[in-house]
């Protein structure tokens, strides 16, 4: 048979001699492509469906849907190096189903490219432009199972976490910053730290335990060697002959030519043990002397406080020279001494004397005249003395004050009076 041949009731159109090519339109709308007696491809309104085992090959190919019910394979070997020159080019996304097996690079070419993982995407890699990857939100890059990550937990802390422990292998690790260790800090090697970074504060060498006994010759102790940075080992033999003497050493052969000064001091025996005071502990000392060069007028039946001139010694203590008062700075008992004579001029019937003030209050009675001349009416130049003793905490102050009932106002004595105040010892408190 030659040509082409039309088979109206089997609604063919036979294009082969042998008559196994044809187009086959039995169905309504729809031509079927046999060649070699086998179908290859059916056509329908817009499309073109390859059959099992049938290729489709061209030069291009343009079409509004391409669908195949077996492979789409092209066996061009064309690298791609853009978006635009690889043997498979599509101007819009991909959408595969199934798993995608690439056998060689994978290239997202795009600035803040993002890989979603899931279902809903909650997961993803995004292209940090200049810098690397980033991991969303607090999610985790985890290894083995899920109790071994890193994770980004806020934004300014990085989480590492393992079940176990986390072991680090290099020549040298650099950490930068403060390191916080909620456990123990195990060293394998003996570790260095930069000259003068420990506090002495910090410094703890065990010393749980008491060492329960006296401490002698064998003993050790820990030293800076010349101050240099390097510790070393010393035994209180040593530190015995360093400091120069033992109990046995104090011989007093060098006698003191002055009275010792407040604050040199004394090496005593405090129950056994050698220990040292200031010599001020064992003077009566804070103390003051006081004296009035000239006359003052004191008013009758009146407490006068003394206005007394620039103290001729003091020792300690705090002398108020505006308001004539003394303030000891040291708690403890005091003596409180006074002498004062009045000019001739208190009768002999009657009575005058000083009286002691502590913080603004009369603290005793007057003192009483003494060595008085009977055979006058009026005495001359009579002395009376007073010794009180008074506890004084350390700011309270102390004022001396006279009176006397005369009857008109009269002197009190000067260049012939004096007010003294001593700490008494052994009665501190």
């Amino acid at each position: 048979m030659a040509g082409i041949q039309v088979d109206g009731a089997n609604q063919k159109v036979v294009l082969d001699s042998d008559g196994d090519t044809y187009l086959e339109a039995a169905t309504d709308d729809t031509v079927k492509v046999y060649v070699a007696g086998a179908q290859d491809f059916t056509i329908t309104a817009n499309t073109l469906t390859a059959e099992s085992g049938s290729t489709i090959a061209a030069q291009a190919l343009t079409a509004t849907t391409v669908t195949a019910s077996g492979i789409l394979k092209t066996d061009d070997a064309t690298e791609a190096t853009s978006t635009t020159d690889g043997s498979l080019q599509t101007d819009g996304g991909l959408s595969v189903v199934k798993d995608t097996v690439l056998g060689d690079d994978l290239k997202l070419l795009s600035d803040s490219s993002v890989v979603a993982f899931g279902v809903d995407g909650d997961t993803t890699l995004t292209h940090t432009d200049g810098t690397g990857l980033t991991l969303n939100s607090t999610n985790k890059l985890c290894f083995n199972d899920a109790s071994q990550f890193i994770q980004g937990s806020s934004g300014t802390v990085l989480s590492i976490g393992a079940t176990d422990e986390i072991d680090l292998t290099a020549t040298a690790v650099d950490l930068n910053g403060t390191l916080n260790v909620s456990g123990v800090a195990t060293f394998q090697a003996t570790p260095v730290f930069p000259d003068g970074s420990l506090a002495l504060a910090d410094l703890d060498i065990d010393g749980a335990t008491d060492i329960g006994a006296a401490i002698v010759d064998a003993d050790l102790f820990i030293v800076d060697d010349g101050a240099g940075g390097t510790n070393r080992k010393t035994t209180a033999a040593r530190l015995k002959t360093y400091a120069g003497f033992d109990v046995s050493s104090i011989t007093g052969a060098t006698a003191i030519t002055i009275e010792p000064a407040q604050t040199d001091e004394l090496v005593l025996s405090d129950g056994g043990s050698l220990a040292r005071t200031d010599f001020s502990n064992i003077m009566p000392v804070p103390a003051i002397f006081l004296a009035r060069s000239s006359n003052q007028a004191i008013a009758n039946n009146t407490a006068t406080k003394v206005d007394w001139d620039t103290p001729v010694k003091q020792q300690g203590g705090t002398w108020d020279a505006t308001n004539n008062r003394f303030t000891p700075g040291v708690a403890g008992y005091y003596m409180s001494q006074i002498l004062m004579r009045w000019n001739d001029f208190i009768p002999e019937s009657l009575q005058g004397g000083p009286q002691l003030y502590k913080n603004g209050s009369a603290s005793n009675g007057y003192g009483h005249v003494q060595n008085f001349r009977s055979e006058q009416t009026t005495q001359s130049g009579s002395d009376v003395m007073q010794v009180q003793p008074v506890y004084l905490d350390a700011d309270d102050y102390v004022e001396m004050f006279v009176f006397h009932n005369a009857g008109a106002e009269g002197p009190f004595g000067g260049g012939y009076n004096h007010w003294i105040i001593t700490r008494m010892l052994g009665m501190s408190t």
